[in-house]
């Protein structure tokens, strides 16, 4: 019992020190590549701000985004794979603590050529403890809980897309609608120059030219029309499938944008590391996959147990040789893994390989991330001058448009002149409208990108993974 005593206490012996972020960084980027103090493509170091969904001052996106992260079904089964990862944690885990079974039998033999039967009965209770000396299960339920908390971090990240998805396809639905309607309009004026058209060429003014011109634009106006109303269906289809509806095309969205919400702040490159949730569960990732190295490192030296056990048997032949029925057993072994062929070794490659794929993993999500946000900062400034000379060639366009039926009902200009203008005054009032869109899905992308929040909750907590399994507690 001394000796179980001795075991017992051997056990606490500590893990090793996993590498801290900074040291997983260098091992994951390439020799030389730096994390810059600042961003390249902005000055804009305030701190990030959460609760982003509020700044676009939407209730219709408010609302839908609410209905899509509660009847989304890629995240329930992201919410169920965390339920899995978490009770699989605590199965790893339930390996450290003693186990336990109880077996109770009866029976009776029948001999035919004898009057009476034989009767026995069995109740028995077996203890085994397998004694962690070397910290082999411990490492392995760090393991464990390290995928776990990988597995909810990836959870908090995907509602995280999910409230950006669901507001991009929300301001791709009101974008179709928009062109939808510009189509109807553009149908409304090419209907009417053929009609000026026609009077004109019964006047004597104009020939058939001009009818043909302007009846094959508006044949491709009503064509035009018939894509958009197409596509403006498909939106809405798609939007209803994300929050969980009959794709029926019957959602209905806004008829204009919101205003692009005031700069944010971008904080520092750096920060990003602990802010956005992939991020971290890719480090978590990297731990462990460290843990498990290290336990199967542990898996090559002696292992011992402890096994307790005891019962009653009630069996005939026991009582004709006036045996006690009560039985205890003790037992105390060691396990030596003296030839496994190469199994336990290969096992510590294997795991060690796996650590570096883990590494290098989590550095292609952190270089990923920096572009993204590198982009998006890039397109702020970019998508906001490229506005003001949209909306300038607009005005300059419809002032075009105006003149040119002047003219040509002053009989200066001919039919295809004002077509050609027409056009291109209605290919830039549609640029416009895709390009507001476009301003609003950058702003969501480096939203996400930042790892700032749609709602008021930090971006890499969620309701549903806040907590490690019962009776664990995170492990570095």
């Amino acid at each position: 019992m001394g000796l179980a005593a001795l075991l017992a206490a051997l056990s606490g012996c500590a893990l090793s020190k996993p590498p801290s972020t900074t040291q997983v960084m260098e091992q994951a980027l390439p020799k030389g590549t730096q994390i810059p103090p600042a961003w390249g493509s902005s000055s804009a170091t305030g701190e990030v701000a959460g609760d982003w969904l509020k700044t676009f001052n939407d209730a219709g996106l408010d609302a839908i985004v609410i209905e899509a992260l509660a009847n989304n079904l890629d995240l329930r089964q992201a919410a169920a794979r965390v339920e899995v990862a978490r009770q699989s944690a605590v199965v790893v885990g339930a390996q450290l603590k003693p186990q336990v079974d109880l077996h109770l039998g009866a029976a009776t033999v029948k001999d035919k050529d004898q009057a009476n039967a034989f009767n026995s009965t069995a109740a028995f209770a077996s203890v085994f403890w397998e004694i962690d000396v070397w910290g082999r299960l411990r490492a392995q339920r760090a393991a464990a809980v390290a995928g776990f908390e990988a597995t909810a971090l990836d959870y908090a990240y995907a509602r995280q897309s999910l409230a950006a998805t669901t507001a991009k396809l929300w301001y791709l639905a009101i974008e179709t609608r928009q062109l939808v309607a510009l189509t109807e309009q553009t149908v409304s004026i090419y209907a009417d120059l053929l009609e000026v058209a026609k009077v004109r060429r019964e006047m004597g003014k104009v020939g058939d030219l001009d009818v043909s011109q302007a009846s094959g634009s508006l044949n491709v106006a009503q064509a035009e029309l018939r894509l958009m109303q197409g596509l403006y269906s498909e939106a809405r289809r798609g939007l209803e499938v994300l929050v969980g509806r009959y794709p029926a095309a019957e959602l209905e969205v806004a008829a204009a944008f919101v205003p692009v919400p005031p700069p944010v702040g971008a904080g520092l490159p750096s920060s990003l590391l602990a802010r956005r949730p992939d991020l971290v569960a890719a480090e978590r990732q990297v731990l462990a996959a460290f843990r498990t190295q290290e336990a199967a490192r542990l898996a090559l030296r002696p292992s011992f147990g402890l096994g307790l056990g005891g019962g009653r048997l009630s069996d005939g032949v026991l009582s004709l040789l006036r045996l006690n029925p009560w039985m205890i057993r003790a037992a105390l072994g060691m396990l030596v893994p003296f030839y496994q062929g190469g199994a336990l070794r290969a096992q510590v490659k294997i795991t060690t390989a796996q650590q570096e794929q883990a590494v290098a993993h989590y550095g292609g999500v952190a270089l990923g991330a920096f572009r993204e946000v590198e982009d998006a900062l890039t397109n702020e400034q970019l998508l906001a001058e490229r506005a003001e000379f949209e909306q300038q060639a607009l005005a300059d366009h419809t002032e075009t448009v105006r003149i040119a039926n002047i003219q040509y009902a002053a009989g200066a200009t001919d039919m295809h002149s004002v077509l050609q203008f027409q056009a291109q005054q209605i290919a830039s009032e549609a640029e416009l409208i895709k390009l507001g869109r476009t301003r609003l899905v950058n702003r969501i992308n480096l939203h996400l990108g930042l790892g700032g929040s749609f709602d008021a909750a930090p971006a890499t907590a969620a309701k549903a993974t806040a907590t490690p399994p019962e009776g664990e507690q995170p492990v570095r």
